[in-house]
């Protein structure tokens, strides 16, 4: 928020889905179980630890993971122009990124251009030729892959333009440079559900994960997340099923069709909060409501505000797109600069209805990172760029 992380595949003749985290290319289902060895001891060992995650999970953030190395030259920047280009512009995490990359980008006096990439190979592509026009100091792209736009992205980093990828997993044996730096985000989140699913469930979890296909990213965050069932829940059951958001309109009835077809099911996570309303109206359909506890990542004001109603949604993990902001902005300011990229983490932060109460639940309030704590990291990022206040 996670975060969407997609992957452009050349077999895919429909866009990639309007989603931070979501790739849309079909897929079939598929189905797992995942359990750890059995005893009394392991179940209650189990439980006690991820009772203990759930509690910090759910904490503002006590300590932000701003780096500690500073960046020199940024003063020289000022005046330049840089295009942030998400995949689909009015997703709202990538709205409440684009607001702080702006913000961020003005302390360092450097100015923002949005470009929406419409989940359109052609449409993105577009934005990167008007960021080589511009002359632009940098380019941010949000959850697009590379190859996605491959040709002009090529174009840029000849004309000596640094491209920050955001929400996206590096290739296999790319690394970060000073031309191409990966920024993959919140990839913890489905592990946090886990933790959550674990505790809420006392470690008898039968659980469906709607994972999304065609995605390397959003596969690898699940396939991630499974050993934490198998080593801490070994009487919990859990299923993974594949859905895609090349077909938004069949998702209800994916959900549907998976509960039904689960009739034991007590829990349904689905990865990422763009499939959460379909997903909702498929557990509606199913007539299991009353016996399903539904999660969800990447969320925002929208899944949040289910949580906070009457509904079958329990737990909602939210990455700090606020944060996020700052973080591409500095790993940007150490390509131009030539200092070399560093590692930039992401806060996230699980809510359930214990602690939903804490914070309004409104754009406003996303956008000002209250949700997460005291928003202390945009001083620190700005000391480490020499900017004092």
């Amino acid at each position: 928020m996670a975060l969407i992380r997609n992957r452009w595949l050349g077999s895919c003749t429909a866009a990639l889905a309007a989603s931070a985290m979501l790739a849309g290319c079909g897929g079939s289902s598929a189905g797992s179980s995942s359990s750890g060895a059995s005893g009394k001891g392991s179940s209650t060992s189990g439980l006690a630890t991820a009772e203990k995650k759930v509690a910090s999970l759910q904490a503002t953030t006590k300590s932000y993971p701003v780096p500690t190395t500073s960046v020199s030259g940024v003063e020289k920047l000022k005046g330049r122009k840089v295009f942030y280009i998400p995949i689909v512009q009015q997703v709202p995490a990538f709205v409440a990124t684009a607001q702080s990359t702006k913000q961020a980008l003005s302390k360092a006096g450097l100015s923002q251009q949005v470009c929406d990439g419409k989940a359109q190979p052609s449409a993105i592509a577009s934005c990167v030729q008007q960021a080589i026009t511009a002359n632009a100091a940098g380019i941010i792209l949000d959850a697009i892959p590379y190859g996605m736009a491959q040709n002009a992205l090529d174009a840029a980093k000849a004309k000596g333009i640094p491209i920050v990828i955001a929400d996206q997993n590096p290739p296999p044996g790319v690394k970060n440079s000073n031309q191409v730096s990966y920024v993959p985000g919140a990839g913890a989140q489905p592990t946090a559900i886990a933790w959550w699913i674990i505790a809420n469930s006392e470690g008898k979890a039968n659980l469906i994960i709607a994972q999304n296909a065609d995605s390397p990213t959003a596969k690898q965050m699940v396939a991630d997340s499974l050993p934490i069932y198998k080593k801490y829940c070994p009487h919990c059951k859990v299923t993974v099923k594949e859905i895609t958001a090349s077909t938004p309109a069949l998702l209800a009835s994916k959900a549907s069709s998976n509960v039904l077809s689960n009739p034991g099911a007590t829990y349904y996570y689905t990865e990422f909060e763009d499939s959460l309303q379909a997903t909702v109206q498929g557990i509606q359909q199913s007539g299991r409501s009353s016996g399903i506890s539904l999660s969800t990542a990447a969320g925002s004001v929208n899944g949040l505000g289910l949580l906070k109603g009457d509904s079958v949604v329990k737990a909602v993990v939210v990455a700090d797109q606020v944060y996020m902001g700052y973080g591409v902005t500095d790993q940007l300011l150490r390509m131009m600069t030539k200092s070399g990229p560093v590692d930039e983490a992401q806060p996230i932060r699980l809510f359930t209805k214990e602690n939903i109460g804490t914070i309004k639940v409104t754009a406003a309030a996303q956008a000002s990172g209250e949700w997460f704590g005291d928003g202390s990291f945009k001083e620190d990022f700005t000391k480490l760029w020499g900017l004092g206040r």
